[in-house]
């Protein structure tokens, strides 16, 4: 993931600065998902958006009442985000930053959850616990969701089951591509995933299938 440009891959499939009508499909797609958000985090609650990109989670969210900051490393990334959160958002702040020194940038406990789209499917599984850690740290619950393995999504993507082991996906990007249970019981193996499935990506973000996982902190038990 390292060292490709977001902007320029953002633009070829996306309008970097939203018009109307893709902010509106973008707020329909995050309608679809609030039930979900809303079983774990009220409106009103604290959100750190994690590779935030452009802003097509955020600034939804942050229009339906959530306090949300974005962060992603990409600087015209980020300024096409602002933009966009200045356009449509409502209280959304989206900050430069590295991912991976989010411990840098939060105080522990600084938000009620902590939601990525489309990011940890970039990283090896090390780094994937990592960032799941850092984010644990910052917020008592972890929300995240990206392409799942399913013949939809690998068509998707450009992967067949011979080429899917470089993990380049057609963009030439860097690009894991685990099942459902790969994801619960390797990947992700002893952490307090509390609820899990695959459903349809909206259409307004693409033509595949996503995982949704659902994790929180565990809670250790102080000895008397």
């Amino acid at each position: 993931m390292a060292g490709k440009d977001w902007y320029e891959a953002f633009s070829q499939n996306m309008n970097p600065i939203f018009t109307k009508k893709d902010f509106e499909n973008y707020k329909k797609g995050v309608l679809k998902d609030l039930k979900y958000y809303e079983k774990y985090i009220p409106k009103g609650s604290k959100i750190l958006d994690v590779g935030c990109g452009l802003g097509c989670e955020a600034i939804p969210l942050s229009s339906l009442g959530y306090k949300v900051i974005g962060v992603d490393n990409d600087k015209r990334v980020v300024e096409a985000a602002n933009q966009n959160s200045k356009n449509f958002g409502g209280d959304v702040q989206i900050i430069e930053g590295d991912i991976f020194n989010l411990d840098e940038l939060f105080d522990k406990d600084s938000f009620d959850a902590c939601i990525s789209g489309g990011v940890l499917e970039h990283f090896k599984k090390e780094d994937v616990r990592k960032l799941v850690d850092l984010q644990l740290k910052l917020a008592p619950l972890v929300i995240a969701n990206m392409p799942v393995k399913t013949k939809k999504s690998m068509k998707a993507y450009g992967f067949t089951e011979s080429n899917a082991l470089n993990n380049l996906d057609n963009n030439g990007i860097y690009r894991n591509f685990w099942s459902e249970d790969e994801w619960v019981n390797k990947v992700l193996k002893d952490y307090n995933i509390v609820e899990h499935f695959v459903k349809p990506c909206d259409p307004s973000i693409g033509n595949f299938d996503v995982v949704y996982l659902f994790i929180k902190r565990k809670v250790v038990l102080s000895k008397e």
